[in-house]
């Protein structure tokens, strides 16, 4: 008897429970956010418009982006913007408009480093010359497919052109990526190209590398400085490159725009300041005046004054002469102590 009551507590909680699933699925089926509005979006409403088709819902009057809407209607790779500086939170590969930098409104380009050696080459007309570089992807939680692209100058000849490569977050294996160009030279004089990588979609490069390359017809003799002359005719383009990076990269950060030609007048203004010697920068601080020499006076000691003994030898003729000599010695004391 106490087994069938049993059986039959089961078979009743069994329907029961059958009972409420089936309610609750036939409501989740019959569940529409927008009922008078025809539309198939499923992540963050149900039923309500979705313009493109990524199942986030277009906002409106009701639901607005904050509350969980589509930041960017018209495009399905993309529907979040944390910090609404207008690029999408989605940095998966194929996706377009990426923010790789989600949580700063001041940044949204990748960050990819380049670096070759040598930073130039000699080579003598119909020999080849190799440049070894090196892709970094520098940006942590983040994979990137990059293309890289290698343009020749007028002058000399590659058969390599381009390449997809895709790089790891920083700190994983495959962060990085290492390759090669080869050259040819054809023509004699300055030649050379450009390494240049872009980020998938992005429309300018992330990142530029210049590699100057100079023909010659012989090999130069020994002394010669010619390589030392190709790196001089260069210097000022890889500066100039340099205070064009300076100058994007305090934009990024700062959202200043800083001109080239300021940075070139502070580094004037630093040079000509350390050309100066500090006696003249501190003049004010630096100037002491040097304590006068005080002088005495004293008397002249001169001692006793000489004496001088002049002796009459001539006759006394007369009485009156005798008279008029007061001594036949005496002292003579000078003009000049009298």
């Amino acid at each position: 008897m106490n087994k069938s009551i049993s059986v039959f507590v089961c078979l009743l909680f069994f329907s029961f429970s059958m009972i409420i699933l089936g309610s609750a699925s036939s409501q989740s089926m019959n569940q529409d956010d927008c009922p008078e509005i025809e539309g198939n979006s499923t992540k963050d409403r149900i039923g309500c418009l979705d313009s493109d088709g990524d199942g986030w819902s277009n906002a409106d009057g009701n639901w607005t982006i904050n509350n969980g809407a589509d930041a960017f209607e018209n495009d399905k790779t993309q529907w979040k913007d944390i910090d609404k500086d207008g690029f999408g939170d989605n940095t998966t590969i194929g996706a377009k408009n990426i923010d790789y930098w989600p949580e700063d409104r001041l940044r949204q380009n990748p960050v990819i480093l380049i670096a070759c050696e040598p930073s130039s080459n000699t080579i003598i007309i119909s020999e080849k010359s190799s440049f070894f570089c090196k892709v970094t992807n520098p940006m942590d939680s983040i994979s990137v497919n990059i293309r890289i692209e290698w343009t020749p100058l007028e002058g000399i000849s590659s058969e390599w052109n381009s390449r997809e490569v895709t790089l790891q977050p920083n700190g994983e294996q495959g962060h990085l990526t290492m390759f090669s160009v080869q050259n040819t030279g054809e023509e004699l004089g300055l030649s050379g190209g450009e390494v240049k990588i872009w980020v998938q979609n992005q429309e300018s490069p992330s990142a530029i590398a210049k590699l100057p390359i100079y023909v010659i017809n012989q090999h130069p003799l020994e002394g010669n400085d010619l390589t030392e002359d190709v790196s001089k005719a260069f210097s000022f383009s890889r500066m100039h490159e340099g205070v064009e990076q300076v100058a994007n990269k305090i934009e990024e950060t700062s959202g200043i725009f800083l001109p080239a030609w300021s940075i070139y007048t502070f580094l004037i203004v630093m040079f000509s300041l350390s050309l100066k010697k500090p006696t003249k920068i501190f003049k004010g601080n630096l100037k002491q005046e040097i304590p006068k020499k005080r002088f005495v006076e004293k008397e002249p000691e001169y001692g006793e004054p000489p004496q001088y003994i002049v002796k009459n030898n001539k006759p006394i003729e007369s009485v009156s002469e005798q008279n008029n000599i007061i001594s036949e010695e005496f002292d003579y004391v000078p003009k000049r102590l009298r």
